[in-house]
């Protein structure tokens, strides 16, 4: 026992020697160099740095960090971002925009799913909304998992609450300051918001822009919005004065790009008409304007064949013409021009879609390592893929399989700090 005692001290006497005798070598990395290390993780990776010190958690927290890390992103090719749900679930799932593999998934519980459909935001910098005509929006981080709590329902929803049957003709108090009196309650069917931030402060609202139902109970006033801002969190009216002999064309989800969002118009009960105009909303001002459409859409067109959408950051606008061919233009913001980007035949992508080319196809996503770009239609689960080479004119089937909705998707760190 002594000898074996005599043995570990003198290991441990030998170790102690040969520590002290040896040279240290510290490699000092620069926090800034650091940092940008860090900036090019993956989202979940980062996360974990969280752990690592005081220090690292506040910094990965600040708006800078992640605003930053947002701009890596962008520079290269979104995701592509699948929602489908069930009866009390929603699930996410983040798909290579090249390969469609699947990179990541979220399920999430929700209430239970009765009476109108889910419906899905646009994707605001990592930022998706979920809701229901009468359910409470929820603003989901699908790739740190994280979301707020429920929003309180919009006095739209609330009234679709209250008095389900749309065909009621129930006064109610008049619920803005600009009513001159008792109003009626306004049903519409489902509409969806728009979803986007502020080009000068970055704050995230949801702007809810409806029809009042029936159009013939106010001649003039045609219109009304809510806005949500997630700061100040509560719904509150701003006017639709520039909006009065407008309505929305219905069915449509707002397009959100440079700071303001985007709906065309409809006729006095919502549906097309030959007479389109655009409405845009800027989000920092909450100001409204109505403007017509771009030169190179036919003055008649009818707002059923005019695409309207966000692709790569700009705002995009198309017509399907009546030789089934839909050209597609988006914004230049830099010279204040229309870019013309490519067409397509609908003749030839109508075998997956149902054989319809009577609606116009709406892009996702353009990648830039393949220079594809992956265009959907309403209702329908396929996506197909198109080359932009100028002299081609191939279509190939680029996913099928079920979902609800499919959306652009720029993996963030929004909701950290919130």
């Amino acid at each position: 026992m002594m000898a074996s005692m005599e043995i570990y001290q003198r290991i441990v006497r030998e170790t102690k020697r040969r520590r002290k005798g040896r040279r240290e070598w510290k490699v000092e990395i620069p926090n800034d160099v650091m940092e940008e290390i860090v900036m090019r993780l993956p989202v979940r990776s980062i996360m974990r740095f969280q752990a690592v010190s005081k220090h690292w958690e506040s910094m990965i927290k600040t708006r800078d960090f992640g605003a930053r890390h947002m701009a890596h992103q962008r520079s290269k090719d979104p995701k592509l971002m699948l929602v489908s749900y069930g009866l009390s679930h929603i699930r996410f799932e983040q798909r290579d925009l090249e390969t469609t593999s699947l990179e990541e998934s979220l399920r999430l519980k929700t209430e239970k799913i009765e009476g109108a459909a889910m419906a899905i935001s646009e994707c605001c910098d990592g930022l998706v909304c979920y809701y229901r005509l009468t359910q409470a929006v929820e603003v989901v981080n699908p790739a740190t998992e994280t979301s707020l709590v429920p929003l309180p329902l919009a006095k739209f929803q609330q009234l679709h609450k209250d008095h389900p049957d749309r065909d009621m003709e129930q006064e109610i108090e008049a619920i803005t300051d600009e009513d001159d009196g008792p109003d009626l309650v306004p049903f519409i069917s489902f509409t969806r918001f728009g979803f986007g931030k502020g080009s000068v402060t970055g704050r995230y609202k949801i702007v809810w822009l409806y029809n009042i139902y029936p159009a013939t109970l106010n001649k003039k006033k045609k219109t009304r919005c809510e806005v949500f801002d997630l700061e100040e969190w509560r719904w509150r009216f701003v006017t639709t004065r520039p909006l009065d002999h407008h309505q929305i064309l219905s069915d449509q989800r707002p397009s959100f790009a440079n700071g303001s969002l985007y709906w065309l118009t409809g006729d006095e009960q919502g549906y097309p008409s030959t007479q389109t105009k655009l409405i845009v909303f800027d989000i920092h001002t909450e100001m409204f304007q109505v403007t017509s459409t771009p030169p190179f859409i036919s003055p008649d067109a009818s707002g059923d064949k005019i695409g309207l959408c966000n692709l790569d950051g700009r705002l995009c606008i198309s017509e399907l013409k009546g030789d089934c061919m839909q050209e597609f233009w988006w914004r230049v913001e830099e010279c204040d021009k229309w870019e013309r980007i490519f067409s397509v035949n609908l003749i030839s992508t109508s075998s997956w879609f149902g054989g319809i080319a009577s609606q116009p196809l709406t892009p996702l996503a353009i990648s830039r390592d393949n220079n594809k770009v992956v265009l959907s239609l309403t209702y329908h689960e396929n996506l197909v893929d198109f080359d932009l080479d100028p002299d081609s004119t191939v279509y190939h089937l680029y996913y099928s399989g079920y979902y609800g909705f499919a959306v652009p998707y720029f993996p963030s760190l929004s909701l950290v700090d919130f």
